[in-house]
């Protein structure tokens, strides 16, 4: 208890500081404050008033996370991800944030670099531009030569970053247990679980040599590739907040006309790009999460030069095979199966209702499966899931949700170099591969290689366990618990329910002996009769005015 105080007042003044942002753009959103009509407004005239409310409330969202800083910035970010959990609004809106600041002091950088490779700047590199090539919330980039003449490129930690985050974190966990504890709504969605992810997500983030173990697992995967160039890791100048990698100079991959004028195969970008990413997810277990055009670049060869993998996604063996066996079902058109996939991930609320969703499902399946390729648009299919996922308040793992809205930012950066692309055509290569690994020998001898020894301890195990449930049903000594997660929940309502029966009958039945007492003795106002009946009818007139403020709080 005294550490918690204590830690409540170390983090005081941040806490005033994001309370006072809050709630000058309404509390974050929840209220949106009235706000000059302006030319956006004018021509949102059309819209209904509670679409209306929802885009203004989702524009003070934003521009509550970008006043707040870098960790909030990025809890916006890993939010647009989350369509499963935000309405599209919202979504739009904080697809936005952008992750740029005012580049820090030179001066400033310099000192981080000599305190993390121990040595002078003139010492370690042969020249270093004071300017940024790039300047973000949490590091910056300059760029600077070896003394063996390679030009690199250095990504530093901004100072102070991580403590300002740590705190931040801190802060997010203590209000994330509080809306807990008040709400049954928060809880079921787990709002303490997503604070957690999205705190080991930035912490990842902060920590520099887990991009560059990400950086050498995807310069080994596509080592012999000749259409995607990893730049490499100068491992020696490495540290957990500075980064150092070869430089590699190329064209933009969204500047069309530079690229036309390159006489670059822009449909073979494009294949690359996504080839990359269905590759990643399905074969090596990683994919880069954060595709959009600063980090993607066409060197004099032609080949896509990838950038920036501080945020990785991954994608385990187990969720492989569930996202294999949920693709069968769907060519199938089992939409039981398919409900049975996703329960597996552990996406169902409590109380979800199975009919509901296998109808849903099957009508989604009667939509897209069997239609051509050439006319399935990746962006409808996932918007539809999405709004799926939504009415039946499923909750997907992080990694899938971030895996749909990497799929779709990738293909809106493809269609700017080939128009006529289609996503689930050109992926479909990369699907049958890994389905055919699936159901190769080789994979499931290698799953069942263990089997017998689990089935041996089992059978070792099982006739002990039988005789003491036998033993324990003679003695009529089994018992079972029935456990109600809710029932805590539930009583405190109910308290608080009669607490205010009993508090307006004891209001009433005080009002009417006041009055019958009036009645009968007439006082004067002047003498202690008049005294008493009025501090009488102030107390009574109190528990009145709680009973209706308890029951308007109450929603009741």
């Amino acid at each position: 208890m005294i550490e918690t105080m204590f830690l409540h007042r170390r983090h005081a003044r941040r806490y005033r500081s994001i309370v006072r942002v809050l709630l000058s753009h309404g509390l974050g959103g929840i209220i949106a404050p009235f706000d000059p009509r302006g030319k956006e407004d004018a021509r949102q005239d059309q819209e209904e008033p509670d679409q209306r409310v929802s885009r203004r409330r989702a524009v003070h969202l934003r521009s509550a996370f970008e006043e707040l800083g870098p960790t909030f910035v990025k809890l916006g970010q890993i939010l647009s991800t989350r369509a499963d959990l935000l309405p599209p609004v919202y979504i739009r809106e904080l697809e936005k944030l952008q992750d740029s600041v005012a580049a820090a002091d030179s001066g400033a950088i310099i000192e981080v670099i000599e305190q993390e490779l121990g040595d002078d700047i003139e010492h370690l590199f042969a020249s270093f531009d004071a300017t940024p090539l790039a300047a973000a919330s949490i590091g910056q980039v300059h760029g600077a030569t070896l003394h063996d003449g390679r030009e690199v490129v250095i990504k530093v930690q901004r100072p102070g970053v991580d403590r300002v985050i740590r705190q931040d974190l801190y802060i997010l966990a203590d209000v994330a247990r509080f809306a807990e504890n008040r709400s049954v709504m928060l809880r079921e969605q787990g709002l303490s679980d997503l604070v957690r992810e999205f705190s080991w997500t930035i912490r990842t983030e902060l920590d520099y040599q887990q991009e560059a173990r990400n950086i050498e697992r995807f310069g080994q995967a596509f080592a012999q590739s000749s259409s995607v160039r990893i730049p490499a890791l100068i491992r020696d100048y490495t540290t957990s907040r500075v980064l150092v990698l070869e430089r590699v100079d190329g064209i933009p991959i969204d500047d069309v006309e530079r690229l036309r004028e390159a006489d670059c195969n822009t449909v073979r970008l494009v294949e690359s790009a996504i080839t990359m990413l269905a590759e990643g997810v399905l074969e090596i277990g990683i994919f880069h999460a954060d595709p959009h055009p600063g980090n993607f670049v066409v060197d004099d060869t032609g080949a896509l030069v990838v950038y920036d993998f501080g945020m990785v996604g991954t994608v385990d063996e187990r969720l492989r095979e569930q996202l294999l066996l949920l693709a069968l079902a769907c060519v199938e058109r089992d939409a039981a199966r398919v409900v049975d996939g996703i329960a597996q991930m552990g996406a169902f609320p409590a109380g979800w209702d199975r009919q509901a969703l296998e109808r849903d499902t099957a009508r989604l399946l009667g939509q897209y499966v069997g239609v051509p390729l050439e006319a399935l648009p990746l962006p409808m299919i996932v918007g539809d899931v999405m709004d799926m996922v939504r009415r039946h308040h499923l909750r997907l793992p992080g990694e899938l949700a971030l895996l749909a809205k990497t799929m779709t930012m990738a293909e809106s950066l493809a269609r700017t170099l080939d128009p006529n692309l289609n996503v689930i055509e050109l992926v479909e290569p990369t699907i049958r591969r890994a389905m055919k690994r699936f159901y190769s020998a080789e994979f499931w001898f290698e799953k069942l290689r263990l089997r017998p020894l689990e089935v041996a301890l089992l059978a070792s195990a099982l006739p002990g366990h039988i005789q003491r449930i036998l033993m324990r049903i003679d003695r009529n000594d089994l018992s079972f618990q029935i456990r109600y997660a809710q029932l805590p929940e539930t009583m405190h309502q109910l308290n608080g329910m009669v607490n205010r029966l009993a508090l307006a009958v004891m209001s009433a039945a005080g009002m009417i002996g006041l009055a019958m007492l009036y009645l009968a003795v007439h006082p004067s106002f002047s003498s202690w009769h008049g005294w008493f009946f009025g501090i009488a009818f102030a107390a009574i007139a109190a528990m009145c005015i709680r009973v209706l403020i308890r029951i308007r709080g109450s929603g009741s």
